[in-house]
């Protein structure tokens, strides 16, 4: 009966979700007095007032929705449950952290450190070197994607206890516990001192909510809820006291009340401004901004030092070729080509010496134990 019943009730819902979700957007955008004047009332009497917004979503904050349009409206106007976005692979947790300025540099010294080594006498050992600084940094790209990929893993399973709560809404006139994942658009959500909004909605009934938005606007103000109170003493530029509209992720402070659910999921303005904060993402912490500008430092002096010495191992050595005080009296490539390469050995010897190795290794160790004992602690 429920199935069979939904379809044929879809096109009495003659509403648009993104109609519903910019209203919402511009109660939020628009606290004065003014602005809801000339922005949100007009949009509020578009759907034909709170009686017309409720007739338009077949609902009621009494009786709520029949249980058999469930369905039917997640196809129509969305889910509550966004879906979220698969996790890196460890390899490419693996990659990303090869990517780190400081790890780039290790490989290009430990790569010269090799050839250099390779180029020297028979059975010189000095190619061992690069080779370490190779083995320093496989350790540390271990160490991150590893600690990366447990923090992913345990984070997001951490988020799905958190956002899985259950909440009481009204269905066919009755009272049901839920799971936040199968609220949907028109169903009646009650509230009271405590809870956290699930989704956007409405409070149009008389009530005493009091509602903490602080997570949204960073104010600790009380915000009361209910339909617009705009006095004619009130000046354009004054905030509205009162305002019905509510927005998932904040808080009941005080009071009940009955919500009525326009907007679910991405559709939220808390799901919007999520949208807009992946793009910011890729920003670097404080400390991995320090790290970048310490190893562009040491890369440009240890460049300098390794260029100056080179440079003035060589005119030592034209000055005491010129006057006769070292090697032979005449070029021979055979001696002082030696003589010059050993001089770029040297070069890069203090170039290479110069990048410490093993800070991002300290620095990534120091920083996975400290997950790991914060994880135990539970913090």
């Amino acid at each position: 009966g429920g199935r069979e019943e939904s379809p044929a009730r879809m096109p009495g819902w003659t509403i648009a979700q993104e109609d519903l979700s910019k209203w919402v957007r511009q109660c939020f955008e628009c606290p004065l007095v003014g602005q809801i004047k000339k922005n949100v009332l007009p949009g509020l009497e578009a759907f034909g007032g709170p009686a017309g917004l409720c007739v338009k979503l077949q609902t009621a904050s009494n009786t709520g929705i029949p249980a058999s349009e469930v369905e039917a409206r997640k196809k129509h106007f969305g889910s509550n449950y966004v879906e979220p976005e698969p996790p890196e692979t460890i390899w490419q947790m693996a990659w990303n952290a090869l990517q780190d300025p400081c790890l780039i540099f290790l490989c290009f010294a430990a790569l010269v450190s090799f050839l250099v080594g390779m180029a020297g006498p028979p059975g010189s050992l000095e190619w061992l070197e690069g080779v370490a600084i190779l083995c320093a940094v496989g350790v540390v790209v271990t160490v991150s994607a590893v600690n990366d990929y447990q923090k992913e893993q345990q984070f997001r399973a951490l988020n799905a206890v958190k956002e899985d709560v259950k909440v009481t809404v009204i269905r066919d006139s009755k009272k049901f516990k839920i799971s936040t994942h199968d609220i949907v658009v028109g169903d009646v959500v009650l509230l009271s001192t405590g809870d956290m909004v699930c989704a956007d909605g409405v409070v149009f009934d008389h009530n005493d909510l009091g509602l903490s938005e602080a997570m949204l606007t960073g104010e600790s103000v009380v915000k009361r809820k209910g339909m617009f109170d705009i006095q004619d003493t009130d000046g354009d530029e004054d905030a509205v006291k009162i305002a019905p509209s509510l927005y998932a992720g904040t808080f009941v402070q005080e009071g009940e009340g009955r919500m009525i659910v326009l907007a679910v999921g991405s559709n939220t303005y808390q799901g919007l401004m999520e949208e807009k904060m992946k793009e910011d993402e890729s920003e670097k912490s404080v400390l991995q901004q320090k790290l970048d500008d310490m190893t562009d430092l040491i890369t440009k002096v240890g460049a300098g030092a390794g260029v100056l010495t080179v440079v003035v191992l060589l005119i030592r050595f034209g000055l005491a070729f010129y006057a006769g005080a070292c090697c032979k009296e005449s070029w021979d490539h055979a001696v002082h080509w030696v003589e010059a390469l050993r001089f770029l050995v040297v070069g890069v010897t203090v170039f290479v010496v110069a990048v410490p190795e093993g800070l991002p290794l300290a620095v990534t160790i120091a920083l996975a134990f400290s997950v790991k004992k914060m994880m135990a602690d539970q913090n």
